[in-house]
């Protein structure tokens, strides 16, 4: 099958997955990139629909598809030059949070590259709980995009604030100055709170902290770090060097 038209009734839906309504109404998203579609489906995920350039090579493996032409290639995809391969997977169904197994807490970290970051970085520690406060929806294209296939990996809880988490694991907040050294923070399960690029965390989220995270940065030229990069490096050693994990 060879769809061209930029009318066709599926075209006209998949486009609507762009937006954050049309992803809630349709309970589904749109991945796109050969490499992130392969990371869900490695990950056992069934696609609704999966979609390839008219021409492009088909991976070995691969469930059914249908072929796609530009022009309907170009109004399904939210990148400014598409990839050729689309998937659609269905929003997975909420699990039960495990409050005492610790994982990572995004609290209004708004912009997508940031966002998939984090959820890529996540998944490479297995850090496999993920509680998102605000901010970007994680399955919003260009998160997905930039966590390449990561969210098949981790589990993606939302909520309204850090006072949620009470009686679990300890809360540990990433800040940029007050706070302990990595080496100084036990073992052990915890909640490594990152806040948003803009106003960092919100009296509120900080004052659920019983730990503050500060990384050593001898460099006087730099105030502070990037969300994203922050995150990451915070994860690495809280999870990513006491799993001995080797270092990148």
């Amino acid at each position: 099958m060879l769809i061209t038209a930029t009318d066709n009734p599926l075209v006209r839906h998949l486009a609507t997955l762009h937006e954050v309504a049309g992803r809630r109404a349709s309970g589904a998203f749109l991945v796109e990139g050969r490499r992130a579609i392969a990371g869900f489906l490695a990950a056992g995920w069934i696609p609704n629909h999966l979609l390839i350039r008219s021409g492009s090579a088909v991976p070995e493996g691969w469930p059914e598809h249908v072929e796609v032409g530009e022009r309907a290639l170009a109004k399904i995809s939210a990148a400014t030059t598409p990839s050729g391969y689309l998937a659609v997977f269905a929003l997975p169904a909420e699990v039960p949070l495990d409050r005492a197994a610790g994982g990572l807490v995004l609290a209004g970290v708004s912009d997508p590259g940031n966002l998939g970051t984090l959820l890529r970085t996540a998944a490479a520690f297995a850090v496999g709980q993920v509680v998102c406060l605000g901010g970007a929806d994680p399955f919003a294209p260009k998160v997905v995009q930039a966590s390449a296939g990561a969210l098949a990996a981790v589990r993606l809880h939302r909520l309204a604030g850090c006072s949620e988490l009470a009686g679990g694991a300890p809360l540990c907040a990433l800040v940029p100055r007050g706070g302990h050294g990595p080496a100084a923070l036990a073992a052990g399960a915890r909640w490594l709170v990152v806040g948003g690029e803009a106003n960092g965390l919100a009296a509120a989220d900080l004052a659920c902290c019983s730990e503050l995270l500060t990384l050593p940065m001898p460099g006087q030229a730099v105030e502070s770090l990037n969300a994203a990069v922050a995150g990451a490096i915070g994860l690495w050693e809280l999870f990513g060097r006491r799993a001995g994990v080797p270092a990148p």
